[in-house]
């Protein structure tokens, strides 16, 4: 017959003991007891009287908070910003005078014939570039269908994933050496 050891006193040896054990009752009871030898948590006596006191006092901050202006009310306030915007302002205004009579200039040298021959010359050359780029568009269809036929047998799966593999172990030996640890230790001695 086997001699039992007394039960210890501590709660946590017992617990311990219980789970050893593997007995389910016996560690439950005396993680239960631990549980309840452990002191309660409450807060110091007058915490309660301390918060209701700090709330009643009004905040009062000894150092103003600069309130954050907006960048566009910024942006008016400064004097490189004024000047540029009146000069601006002043510019037109001046221009107005001599405006329409460039106008009258400018349409006088191009006539309607000349309008409608830009459109057209643009309109042509328009049609010209789409239809180069339709023709370098199906260019690049017709090599990717045969890349994406050419990929799916099972002889070009092999060599793809044998590449993966070759570059992910690549990978990690060429990480491996850059962050090994580079001390003198592996550089053998000099006799």
């Amino acid at each position: 017959m086997a001699m039992r050891r007394p039960e210890p006193h501590d709660p946590l040896a017992r617990w311990l003991q219980a789970e050893r054990e593997a007995d389910d009752a016996g560690a439950e009871s005396a993680l239960l007891e631990m549980f309840e030898s452990l002191p309660r948590l409450a807060p110091s006596p007058g915490f309660a009287d301390r918060v209701l006191l700090q709330i009643a006092q009004p905040a009062v901050s000894a150092i103003p908070v600069p309130v954050r202006q907006s960048w566009l009310v910024w942006l008016f306030r400064s004097p490189g910003f004024r000047l540029a915007l009146t000069s601006g302002v002043l510019a037109a205004c001046i221009s107005m005078f001599w405006l329409p009579r460039l106008l009258m200039t400018l349409i006088g040298m191009a006539t309607m014939n000349d309008v409608v021959q830009l459109g057209v010359t643009s309109l042509v050359d328009l049609s010209q570039w789409l239809g180069l780029a339709s023709r370098v568009g199906e260019w690049f269809l017709t090599v990717l269908g045969a890349l994406a036929v050419s990929l799916t047998s099972p002889g070009a799966l092999k060599v793809s994933a044998g590449c993966l593999a070759i570059s992910g172990i690549s990978f990690v030996i060429l990480r491996e050496l850059m962050t090994r640890d580079r001390s003198l230790r592996y550089v053998d001695s000099i006799r």
